[in-house]
């Protein structure tokens, strides 16, 4: 009967040890990706440039196309990284709201 209560008690701290390094290894993870993510901090007034998911199918572009339109600037922001666009001389040129994946920065 000891040693199954003996058993019990170093499996329950195995158990606790294996809980222990699982978490620091889900943190260690974490920093490694959020160190490669790519934080989109666009305000109103910033130049962009727009991914042109009509080009990225092959075929629909040359090798040297670029896949990127613009520039253009933020006009307004509409929620949850969704961002209204206008052109360098204030007309909007799309629709709708542009998602912010499919912008990138534009550096003059």
């Amino acid at each position: 009967m000891e040693n199954r209560i003996t058993d019990l008690i170093e499996l329950y701290q195995i158990r606790e040890q294996l809980v222990e390094k699982a978490t620091t290894h889900q943190q260690k993870v974490k920093e490694a990706f959020d160190k490669k993510a790519k934080r989109n901090n666009f305000q109103v007034g910033d130049l962009v440039m727009k991914w042109d998911a009509f080009k990225e199918k092959k075929g629909n572009h040359g090798k040297f196309d670029s896949l990127w339109t613009g520039p253009f600037i933020i006009s307004q922001i509409q929620g949850n990284n969704t961002f209204m666009l206008k052109s360098r001389e204030g007309e909007p040129v799309f629709d709708g709201p542009v998602n912010g994946r499919f912008l990138k920065s534009y550096v003059i």
